[in-house]
């Protein structure tokens, strides 16, 4: 899995990956539809990120979810990036990378619509990520919050090597029970060690 431009250390805020399968590209207005579907599957709730300031009931109307890619196009220290299939092209996902508090500890989202998940695409994308952060920015930490009942997103972080490394207690309600956000996260030598294994 390549980065398909060569970009450079300080990571600026549009750029483009591809796998085989997938190409992954910002968001552009045309997307608003495919986004919206995703951000209101039932099956997502609690479970995708959502800018500061948005509401995370649901649904989201079509104009939050304008205002919500405005936003992400506008991010200077952040890369919002849709997942599309080569084959069709299909909207199945997004991730995200954000570096503002540090380019060297970038937190990483990924979402893969319930429709297209246990396929390999989620590792396919954060494969293609990490392999760009390790080897074309500063970053020697790549970080990830997870619900605690989150239990197949954290299954599937642990499988590519993240490490649990810390928790925020009592940070949100579910159930009318508070829960924890687990902290992920997965360091340059462990990746590289990884790659080579």
């Amino acid at each position: 899995m390549d980065s398909s431009n060569e970009v450079q250390p300080d990571m600026p805020n549009r750029f483009l990956l591809q796998t085989d399968r997938l190409f992954l590209r910002p968001f552009e207005s045309d997307d608003l539809p495919a986004l919206q579907a995703c951000l209101n599957h039932p099956e997502l709730a609690g479970r995708r990120y959502l800018p500061w300031g948005f509401p995370e009931d649901l649904p989201l109307s079509t104009r939050q979810v304008d205002a919500i890619i405005k936003k992400w196009s506008e991010a200077e220290r952040e890369a919002h990036l849709a997942v599309f299939l080569r084959s069709e092209p299909v909207f199945i996902g997004y991730v995200e990378s954000d570096w503002d508090w540090d380019p060297h500890c970038p937190f990483v989202t990924l979402v893969i619509a319930p429709g297209y998940q246990r396929q390999g695409y989620g590792s396919e994308v954060l494969g293609s990520l990490l392999r760009h952060l390790f080897e074309n920015t500063p970053a020697h930490n790549v970080t990830g919050w997870i619900a605690e009942w989150n239990n197949p997103a954290l299954a599937f972080t642990r499988k590519h090597g993240f490490q649990d490394s810390g928790r925020s207690r009592r940070i949100g309600l579910r159930g009318g029970a508070y829960f924890d956000a687990v902290l992920v996260d997965l360091l340059r030598p462990e990746w590289r060690s990884a790659q080579e294994g």
